[in-house]
């Protein structure tokens, strides 16, 4: 089934709960001075590469959020185009029903 206007709300704001929990190594990046950023990240192997895994999962996390915006635009028109021609909204193919399994 493809992606409802709410399921790919969700994914935006997961991918962007992700991205902003990621970006706290940049904020502790701009408190330190060049030598402290220097010390921690590219004196020695291991904060080379922390510091390449955050960057390389920031830059995977801004392009997953920033396919998940072009996709929630598209929805968007496309739910808009089908109210404007009179066709039921509630056709099964919009609105995913949640039912409880407890």
């Amino acid at each position: 089934m493809a992606d409802t206007f709410g399921g790919l709300i969700d994914k935006l704001i997961t991918a962007d709960l992700k991205m902003w929990n990621n970006q706290e190594v940049f904020y502790e990046i701009r408190r330190m001075t060049y030598d402290q950023f220097k010390e921690k990240y590219l004196s020695n192997e291991e904060g080379s590469v922390e510091l390449w895994k955050v960057l390389g999962k920031l830059a995977d996390l801004n392009l997953q959020r920033n396919k998940l915006i072009d996709e929630v635009d598209e929805k968007l028109v496309s739910l808009i185009k089908q109210a404007m021609s009179g066709e039921d909204l509630d056709d099964g193919k919009n609105i995913q029903r949640k039912h409880k399994t407890y």
